[in-house]
């Protein structure tokens, strides 16, 4: 089925796929921004939303790679100024694994990680993992049995951005960029502390909600970085999952093969939850990304070598399939679809 209306939906959108024989192709439509008519153009950046998901259990996994953390310990184990608890406030022995597969019994607040304006005011993480505001109101807690249920969990990734930067003492941006970034010579992806957002914002896809108007100062606040504050080019994406496809022929030289199998491993109880990802038919990866500015995703085909990302700048009120934004990443380049 062709979704005709994906092109009306999306004020912006960018493609990019690598086939089978490993050529790449991209292809770019609409506004990036609808009042100034600004195209959309390899050099838009795109919000990410939950595919920062991806990218954070990436870097949890280097540090697991390195020997530095071990996934089947205890989060607790490595969290010093915060504690992750258990509902009656003992310290819970959830795994940095079941956090990562969102199997760790962490339940978001209600109506949590959704509308902060660039104008509220600031929210710390310590002020989201206690609960202290609307943002997410309900202290982070292991509150089911870990393993037992699968709880899709902001808050859980919130925890992992905790631990990394208590482990690693910079800010959480400058730990992802010096750590996947940087070795992959990414130029066009970043995490949206308020520094990556001064310095990209000219290139940054002005978001448009539900209805289809613009949203107060172009693009939320997210200070939920790891779990959603992810922004980059459909092109950029595609570096990382290529690099993480080559890791898992084993041919990286920046990423293990053991590492990528770890995060193909899906949680015992959950066959689609791995870490980060989200586990289809044949081997295919996937990870989704939905938010009141954009909606996007990011699939890699194992058996094939396959990957596509698409990125756009609305939240069109629908999941991934019924949007089309599934099938543009499904269909290919037109160039391929030609040949």
């Amino acid at each position: 089925m062709e979704y005709r209306n994906v092109w009306e939906l999306f004020p912006g959108i960018g493609c990019a796929w690598i086939n089978a024989a490993g050529k790449t192709a991209a292809e770019y439509y609409g506004a990036a921004d609808l009042e100034s008519n600004a195209p959309v153009n390899r050099d838009t950046v795109f919000p990410a939303c939950s595919v920062s998901k991806f990218i954070t259990a990436l870097c949890v996994m280097k540090l697991h790679e390195q020997g530095t953390v071990d996934i089947d310990h205890p989060a607790n184990h490595y969290l010093r100024r915060w504690k992750l608890r258990s509902p009656d406030g003992s310290v819970s022995n959830a795994s940095i694994r079941s956090i990562l597969c969102h199997t760790a019994g962490i339940v978001d607040g209600e109506d949590a990680f959704y509308g902060l304006r660039r104008n509220d005011p600031e929210i710390s993480l310590m002020d989201i993992l206690e609960g202290k505001t609307a943002y997410n109101n309900r202290p982070v807690r292991s509150e089911k049995p870990q393993g037992e249920v699968f709880e899709y969990s902001d808050a859980g990734y919130c925890v992992l951005q905790q631990l990394l930067q208590e482990m690693m003492h910079p800010s959480f941006d400058d730990i992802v960029r010096d750590t996947l970034f940087n070795p992959l010579g990414l130029r066009s992806t970043f995490f949206a502390a308020p520094g990556s957002v001064a310095f990209y914002e000219p290139r940054m896809a002005t978001g448009y909600d539900e209805a289809g108007l613009p949203i107060p100062g172009k693009f939320p606040s997210v200070p939920d970085l790891a779990a959603s504050g992810l922004w980059s080019t459909p092109e950029e994406l595609l570096i990382i999952a290529r690099e993480f496809m080559e890791a898992y022929e084993g041919r990286s030289s920046f990423l293990q093969q053991k590492t990528v199998l770890e995060m193909m491993k899906p949680a015992e109880k959950f066959p689609w939850a791995g870490p980060g990802l989200l586990i289809g038919e044949n081997d295919t990866l996937i990870s989704r990304g939905w938010g009141e500015n954009g909606q996007c995703i990011l699939k890699m085909h194992c058996r094939t070598g396959k990957i596509a990302a698409v990125m756009t700048n609305r939240n069109p009120g629908v999941d991934q399939q019924a949007s089309g934004v599934e099938w543009l990443a499904d269909r290919g380049s037109c160039e391929d679809n030609q040949a």
